[in-house]
C-alpha cells in the first residue's frame, strides 16, 4: 500500500558510506519517468553523480554537507521548450522518486536550488543545456539512522474543507 511509504517517507540527511546499486538508481528514475507531466510532455530527463570529485563541487556551488556524504546524488531537469509547468514537472516527478527510494530502503532529501547564480554553476558544471530547467538535488543513499514514521496525530481534520472554506 502507497501510504505506508508515504508514512515512513522522511529527509535524510546523513547517509552510510554504503553504496547504492545501479539498478536501484535506475527503479528511482523509473518512478520519476512515470510521473505525471503537464500535457504529457515526458520532458524530465536526470542527471546521476557518483564522483567524489563532482560531488564536492556541487557542495561548494549550494553548501550543505550531505551532497558530499550521500553516495549518489540525482538532479531532475526539464526541457522548457517542451513543457509550459516546469516546476510542477520536476516536483511530482522528485515525489515519485522520494517515495520510491522509501520503498526501496533508502533515504532522499529535497536539496532547494533556487538562487539563479546556483542553478546556472550547476548547469554549466554538469553540462545541461540553457533550456533546461532544474529546482533541486536529490541526494540518495542508506539512511544512516532510522527516523519515525509519521503517525496518525500527524493527520489533521480540521484542515480538510468540504464544500466550501
Amino acid at each position: 500500500m502507497i501510504l505506508d511509504e508515504i508514512k515512513n517517507r522522511r529527509s535524510v540527511r546523513e547517509y552510510q558510506t554504503k553504496d547504492v546499486d545501479d539498478v536501484l538508481i535506475n527503479e528511482i528514475i523509473k518512478a520519476g519517468q512515470f510521473a505525471p507531466t503537464a500535457m504529457n510532455n515526458r520532458a524530465v530527463e536526470f542527471v546521476v553523480i557518483r564522483k567524489q570529485e563532482t560531488k564536492d563541487k556541487i557542495f561548494k556551488i549550494c553548501g550543505q554537507e550531505f551532497i558530499k556524504k550521500a553516495p549518489v546524488l540525482i538532479i531532475p531537469a526539464t526541457d522548457t521548450s517542451k513543457t509550459n509547468c516546469p516546476v510542477r514537472d520536476l516536483s511530482v516527478a522528485s515525489e515519485n522518486m522520494f517515495l520510491q527510494a522509501t520503498s526501496l530502503g533508502l533515504g532522499t532529501v529535497w536539496k532547494n536550488v533556487s538562487i539563479p547564480s546556483q542553478k546556472e554553476e550547476l548547469k554549466k558544471l554538469l553540462g545541461i543545456p540553457n533550456r533546461f530547467k532544474i529546482v533541486n538535488i536529490i541526494p540518495v543513499g542508506y539512511p544512516e539512522s532510522e527516523s519515525p514514521p509519521h503517525t496518525k496525530q500527524d493527520f489533521s481534520k480540521d484542515k480538510i474543507h468540504w464544500n466550501e472554506w
